[in-house]
């Protein structure tokens, strides 16, 4: 008789799922952390909406790189749809981000040639531009200001606490620093 485990590309009951089926997304720090996205890049199947929306997000970037403005990308869907699984593979696959191993993100998703393609581009246009830079996380429908959930993703993703006094005195204090240099 066939099971269910059979069926699988891998038997589900020879591992554990290190996220549990639920994507956060944030920077890793500790090494489970690190686990945890290596399993998620890994694990990740560029197919269907899942490739039609780094095509669709790449390709917007990059086709307004010579425009004034850039449009945004909003990933929006259903309760467990996957949303928070792509925004974090995105945010990987466009820094490159590279594990404390040396591996780098790109190195660890079967891509489809059409998307690699469009990161490599991104990639030789910020060697161009100078770098590049990504701030990727969820909103909570509990937030009590969308201004400041939306804050504390940008001060998160430029390495900055979350919260806006701190982050603030941080920003005051690095142009202080930097006038100090400069004299």
């Amino acid at each position: 008789m066939l099971q269910n485990r059979q069926i699988f590309y891998r038997d589900p009951t020879t591992f554990v799922i290190p996220n549990d089926g639920v994507t956060e997304v944030f920077e890793p720090r500790t090494p489970q952390e690190w686990a945890v996205l290596r399993y998620e890049l890994e694990s990740f199947v560029c197919s269907g909406e899942y490739k039609d929306g780094l095509e669709r997000v790449l390709g917007a970037f990059l086709g307004h790189l010579d425009q004034p403005k850039q449009p945004a990308a909003w990933v929006s869907g259903l309760y467990g749809s996957g949303k928070s699984h792509f925004v974090r593979v995105l945010q990987s696959l466009w820094q490159d981000v590279r594990f404390p191993d040396g591996a780098q993100a790109r190195s660890l998703v079967a891509l489809p040639p059409e998307v690699a393609e469009q990161l490599s581009e991104l990639s030789t246009a910020s060697r161009r531009e100078g770098g590049s830079w990504a701030a990727a996380g969820t909103l909570s429908a509990g937030a009590e200001s969308i201004r400041l959930a939306l804050l504390s993703i940008v001060f998160r993703g430029a390495g900055l606490p979350v919260q806006y006094a701190p982050a603030t005195f941080v920003i005051w204090l690095n142009m202080i620093l930097k006038r100090c240099r400069t004299r």
